[in-house]
């Protein structure tokens, strides 16, 4: 990620703050409708268990801080007899009856060798590295031997993050977020509003308690009353309250979490036996967030079994018509795509590779432990592009997100994405990076950008062709436009208007734009066409331009 200059971020957030809801490109102010804070994912936080991502001259007030609070820097495993003997005994396992008995004739000596020693997190993974488990079986073995941390008064120790050694632009991002939750609260009650009320959505998590402290310390710290909705699959999809301990493992694969975390399983229990308040909670809220994890598990937390929307969904959705903000980062982005009756899919999983190469499946990616409960797709044998077709969340409605998007190379699995689902618009967000939409009507929205990333924007064209032959296939009639902070446009689900924050005739031969980021692969490469596009670079070389024409090849016999 490049260090950009201070001017710079100042310019960006001015630009991005006069953008927004306090004044259009044009100098008008619209009316607050439906508001969308878009983060990438990977924003850099200063937190007791990233305390690379504190700022240097931070780090020694970060570590007092930490110690004071006696805050949890990394999980914490011991075996003892009791937990040992239940392992054991159990015939939980994430994979078949012949491997199970392997793995356990291999991991009880490793585990009677450590019997009573408290083991962090990395020295834990290390002792059994050499086994090479699978992400299900570390995961289960984790639960197994994962202990509660205490403070010295007993309670469970938390994450805890340090706000004034996360970075000046990360704050800002947050702050702007919760700045517009207050002033639409104060518009609309016609009272001042000092901490706008946000909801916290952590369903995204497999974990469903494992970030909560952390984003409440975020948002506390950035202006706002933080409550939680401690929605998760196993309590929405009518699982008896006392069983959602178990129920949790069938639903996220995790074991155990009640015990790991009973201040905020006991909370949840309240709003269990009482779900009305969870629909409450959602009618009292100023802002929305959603976390980042895996989107599919947040939507089976809104649908029923059936695909039907819970009452906490569609109070939620009238929420957001009404104007009340929704951010959400990563997953919590990713959910947010679909249209009523469209074809705008909301992608749950896999990369680039897999896309163009063994192509995409509307389905949703596997649930963990599937095959402990023999639920795994048989179609899913090779990695695969999985979508929900239906799109997910509904709230973004003019095309398909995605994220993390620069840094995992994900422009060609969203055009792959826009071909085979038959949607025209894909918007895939960088990491540390935020778009706000503002929209002005339900078919059109204004963008903005802050960060020090960009966001790629692109779409089909009625000359979108794929051309399938012996050693791949070829697709043309995509043109993608790049924002970065500064840059806005006006988006609908098949046309757009950029503006870049460039000079005038800055006009470049399409083939020299973005070369780096369009670099061949050994499976495929890309091709700009002939012309010249409106572009420009950064002082960090990062380009903006619009209207870019692509030619994506792809190449099956070097796969």
């Amino acid at each position: 990620m490049p260090t950009l200059s201070l001017p710079t971020l100042l310019l960006g957030s001015l630009l991005f703050a006069l953008s927004g809801t306090e004044a259009s490109a044009t100098g008008s102010k619209p009316a607050p409708g439906k508001e969308l804070w878009l983060f990438g994912g990977g924003e850099p936080i200063c937190s007791s268990v990233e305390p690379q991502k504190c700022l240097p001259e931070f780090n020694q007030q970060a570590a007092e801080f930490f110690a004071q609070t006696e805050a949890i820097r990394h999980k914490v495993f011991q075996v003892d007899a009791a937990t040992l003997q239940r392992w054991q005994q159990s015939e939980l396992w994430p994979d078949s009856t012949q491997r199970r008995q392997h793995l356990q004739s291999a991991l009880l000596p490793l585990l009677t060798a450590v019997l009573g020693q408290p083991l962090a997190e990395p020295d834990w993974h290390h002792h059994f590295n050499h086994l090479e488990l699978t992400g299900d079986e570390q995961s289960l073995l984790d639960d197994w031997f994962e202990i509660r941390p205490l403070t010295q008064n007993g309670a469970t120790r938390t994450m805890q993050v340090y706000y004034a050694g996360t970075p000046d632009y990360v704050r800002a991002m947050f702050e702007a977020f919760v700045a517009s939750g207050r002033e639409r609260a104060t518009a609309r009650t016609g009272k001042v509003v000092l901490r706008p009320r946000l909801v916290l959505i952590t369903a995204s998590s497999y974990n469903v308690f494992e970030w909560v402290d952390y984003y409440q310390q975020l948002f506390t710290a950035a202006g706002a009353e933080v409550v939680w909705l401690p929605i998760e699959p196993a309590i929405i999809q009518g699982s008896p309250c006392a069983e959602l301990d178990q129920q949790r493992l069938f639903w996220n694969g995790q074991l155990q979490r009640q015990a790991r975390y009973p201040e905020l399983a006991a909370y949840q229990q309240q709003f269990c036996q009482q779900q009305e308040k969870l629909t409450e909670l959602v009618a009292s809220a100023d802002l929305f967030f959603i976390n980042g994890g895996d989107q599919s598990l947040t939507m089976r937390s809104l649908q029923d079994f059936n695909g039907n929307w819970t009452e906490v969904a569609v109070m939620l959705q009238q929420k957001l018509a009404e104007g009340i903000p929704l951010g959400g980062s990563s997953a919590g982005t990713a959910v947010q795509s679909g249209r009523p009756g469209s074809n705008i899919p909301m992608l749950s999983g896999g990369s680039t590779a897999s896309a163009l190469l063994n192509g995409t499946l509307a389905t949703d990616a596997d649930r963990p432990l599937c095959q402990l409960f023999q639920q795994c797709n048989p179609l899913l044998g090779e990695p695969v592009l999985t979508y929900k077709a239906d799109g997910g969340l509904q709230s973004f409605t003019l095309g398909v997100l995605d994220t993390h998007f620069r840094e995992r190379a994900r422009e060609g699995r969203l055009m792959k994405l826009l071909l085979d689902s038959g949607a025209n618009t894909g918007v895939g967000i960088d990491e540390a990076t935020l778009l706000r939409v503002n929209f002005v009507t339900a078919e059109q929205a204004e963008l903005s950008v802050m960060g020090p990333g960009g966001v790629w924007i692109v779409q089909t064209t009625p000359s979108l062709h794929s051309a399938p032959n012996a050693q791949g296939w070829r697709l043309s009639g995509m043109q993608a436009s790049r924002l970065l902070a500064g840059d806005s446009a006006t988006l609908s689900s098949t046309t757009i208007q950029v503006r870049l924050h460039c000079p005038e005739t800055s006009h470049y031969p399409a083939q020299q734009i973005d070369v780096s980021a369009f670099a061949e692969k050994a499976q495929w490469r890309w091709l700009q066409q002939g012309g010249k596009v409106q572009a420009c670079q950064r002082e960090d070389q990062q380009w903006r331009y619009q209207q870019l024409p692509l030619i994506l090849e792809v190449n099956n016999a070097n796969s």
